[in-house]
């Protein structure tokens, strides 16, 4: 069902504000004064529902007010910080409300989370005091106050904050930043969400993002700053959550976005949904479709940053956006300026780094030792406007007939220096491929099919997970740019496996011809990589990684950080080493050359999740390894499998539905006896012909082309 034409009326903070009887002074630019506003004028509106447990907005301010009095006797007020260490319920939010209602600051301390975590967490964000409950898990070291620790006071009694002060901080702790958010950044950023959405009483909002992040800030303030109920669910899984509280906004980010739109009862379990925001990086087309077709909600696109008090652009997904959802405009009162490397404008359609500035910036970092490098003057402002470096390569569209001027994301200005010259950015090899299992990690992504013996798959997700681990692995044995790698492995998923994690950890593969397995000259390899079924071969004098043996599972599975590299991967820096069969020489590919190799392949041939390319060729062929790359960037299957007669290839090709592969000069010299059998049965849309003149002249006649 479609839910665009809702009853609810999202009131603006200014209508709420006007005609007050005056008994409690606000800052109509914090976030206590709609909070505050809607407990005195919808008293009996519900704010937070945690299972059994209902708190209307005006119980909700009594509670918050007796215990903002206890943390102003225990020194809280403006310009402090105070840690929270609650459990996601409604005292939680009690706890926050309780620290701006005394004029602080607040931090979320998750206490699910590791020890080390929340110790690191607390340490970067200094705070005066740790607000907790008795026998939560809280770091020691700091004041602690326990939220039973309440007093009377009437609210007239309660400072609140200014504009002006800190409202909460954001802990990265891989970066070891933590971030202070304003109350003027915050409001503003809320009322525009508010007037995107159109987000008010009526609806209810599901509070399900981790607390350690600024998610779960947004989601709270998404409610509870609009007249909408706040809804704690205590069913694990996302969409059993969303079945069960009926909520009608919700925030997810890609990859929870593809895992819902992929459940079989999807229609039924997103039927309450009015408002979706998906939020992270770059959003799939897929993905928005794929939600589009199960649920009638409003999509919105958003993205922002903590320095940002969250997202400063959106944009409305429709079906005009059939490959690429841009990032979209900017939020209400921000600037967003794109810039080559000397601060000057690029023109529309050039890549360029951007800024962001206007009044939803953040204040800066605690200790100030990191803002003067992304908090920057605004060369093109007024005076003493600053602008953040968000790190995003972007180029801003110029309108056409089915969308507005807006941005899209074209990288990281971190993954290397970019070519204004080509309007083509410089990336590693292996972004796209993240991205693609963080939003399909259910989907196959490489099928072994051996001549003999059985069939084996993995899936994005699970070659992603495998990859990540033993990236880690090899980057704690010493591996990282320049470091060569052999990958003495046969065509198989351990094969795929092993390149993937030598580039994630920023190694160089260098592949062994398993048909004719030889130490490769001209190379001074770091490590090897090679399989229980190989080690009896003969071993190198060098270490050596088994990789179906070796230990992985005390490191963990997700993303590697670029913090985790030993030094930066640069776009310069070797990806592979590759012996062309029979040569004595070496073809070295870097990052910049793969990437731009594999993009131009992209352009000419469009492959598509929908496709399954068969990769048939030698594994050490120099000629090869694009088809290891290309297929899994874009959501295609790799299908492995030797290099197959015809009878046999035409066998493959029936049975997977192969839409691609690679005419190499060894199949070129097929019989044409055969070319009935074989194409007729074939799906194949594109073809990359290598070789010699005289195969490529066979091969077209094989085709039944003049020329291929």
């Amino acid at each position: 069902m479609s839910h665009t034409d809702s009853v609810t009326t999202a009131a603006t903070l200014a209508a709420l504000l006007r005609d007050l009887d005056g008994d409690r002074p606000r800052d109509p630019a914090t976030l206590l004064a709609a909070f505050s506003t809607y407990a005195d004028r919808e008293p009996d509106i519900l704010a937070v529902r945690d299972g059994e447990i209902g708190l209307t907005y005006g119980q909700l301010a009594e509670r918050v007010d007796a215990l903002a009095a206890a943390l102003l006797e225990h020194g809280v007020g403006p310009e402090t910080t105070v840690a929270v260490s609650l459990p996601r319920s409604a005292e939680l939010v009690v706890a926050v409300h309780a620290v701006l209602a005394a004029g602080g600051a607040f931090v979320l301390l998750d206490p699910a989370g590791s020890a080390d975590l929340q110790r690191r967490t607390a340490a970067l964000a200094a705070p005066a005091l740790i607000l907790t409950s008795d026998g939560t898990p809280h770091p020691a070291g700091f004041p602690v106050l326990h939220t039973d620790a309440t007093v009377d006071v009437t609210p007239d009694e309660l400072p609140g904050p200014g504009a002006d002060n800190p409202a909460y901080l954001v802990v990265d702790v891989v970066a070891a930043t933590a971030v202070v958010v304003g109350h003027r950044a915050a409001q503003a950023n809320s009322s525009w969400r508010q007037r995107l959405c159109g987000i008010g009483i009526g609806d209810s909002v599901l509070w399900h993002a981790p607390l350690a992040g600024q998610a779960a800030v947004g989601e709270m303030l998404l409610a509870l700053q609009t007249g909408a109920t706040l809804v704690v669910s205590s069913s694990a899984m996302l969409a059993d959550a969303i079945a069960e509280t009926q909520v009608t906004a919700a925030c997810f980010d890609h990859a929870e976005l593809a895992e819902l739109a992929a459940l079989p009862d999807a229609e039924e379990r997103l039927d309450s949904l009015r408002v979706v925001l998906g939020s992270g990086g770059p959003l799939l087309a897929e993905t928005a479709a794929a939600l589009r077709a199960v649920s009638g909600a409003t999509l919105w696109h958003v993205y922002g940053r903590p320095e940002t008090a969250g997202e400063f652009v959106a944009h409305e997904v429709t079906g005009a956006d059939l490959e690429v959802v841009p990032f979209g405009s900017a939020a209400d009162d921000v600037e967003l300026l794109i810039l080559d490397e000397h601060l000057c404008p690029v023109a529309d359609g050039e890549i360029g780094e951007l800024y962001v500035s206007g009044v939803q910036l953040a204040r800066g970092y605690v200790g100030r030792q990191a803002t003067a490098a992304t908090f920057l003057a605004n060369p093109i402002g007024p005076v003493d406007d600053r602008m953040f470096a968000t790190g995003d390569l972007v180029r801003r569209r110029p309108p056409g007939d089915a969308w507005t001027a807006e941005i899209e994301f074209v990288g990281r200005v971190d993954d290397g220096p970019y070519a204004r010259s080509t309007g083509l950015a410089d990336e590693l090899l292996l972004d796209e491929f993240e991205a693609q299992a963080a939003a399909t990690p259910f989907d196959p992504a490489v099928v072994h099919a051996p001549t003999d013996g059985p069939t084996s798959i993995i899936t994005y997700g699970d070659l992603d997970r495998r990859t990540n681990q033993l990236a880690r692995h090899l980057t704690a044995l010493g591996i990282g740019p320049e470091s060569a790698v052999l990958v003495d492995v046969p065509r198989s998923i351990e094969f795929v496996v092993a390149t993937y994690a030598v580039l994630k950890a920023g190694g160089t593969v260098v592949p062994i011809d398993a048909a004719n397995p030889r130490l490769p000259p001209i190379v001074n390899p770091a490590l090897a990589l090679t399989v229980a079924a190989r080690e009896h071969l003969g071993t190198y004098d060098i270490p050596t990684v088994t990789i179906d043996r070796a230990s992985l599972s005390t490191y963990s599975s997700e993303p590697v950080a670029r913090s985790e590299h030993r030094t930066p991967i640069l776009p310069q820096h070797p990806a592979l080493v590759l012996f062309p069969p029979g040569a004595t020489h070496s073809v070295t590919i870097s990052h910049a050359a793969a990437v731009h190799r594999v993009t131009a392949m992209q352009a000419r041939h469009h492959l598509t999740t929908r496709d399954v390319y068969l990769h048939q060729s030698h594994t050490g062929d120099a000629t090869a390894w694009h088809g290891y790359l290309l297929p899994l960037r874009v959501g295609a299957t790799v299908v492995l499998t030797e290099p197959p007669d015809p009878t046999r290839l035409a066998a493959l090709i029936a049975a997977y539905g192969i839409t691609t592969t690679d005419f190499t000069p060894h199949f070129a010299p097929v019989r044409t006896t055969h070319r009935d059998r074989l194409f007729r049965t074939s799906e194949l849309a594109h073809h990359e012909i290598e070789g010699t003149p005289a195969a490529l002249a066979h091969l077209g006649t094989l085709l039944g082309k003049a020329t291929p």
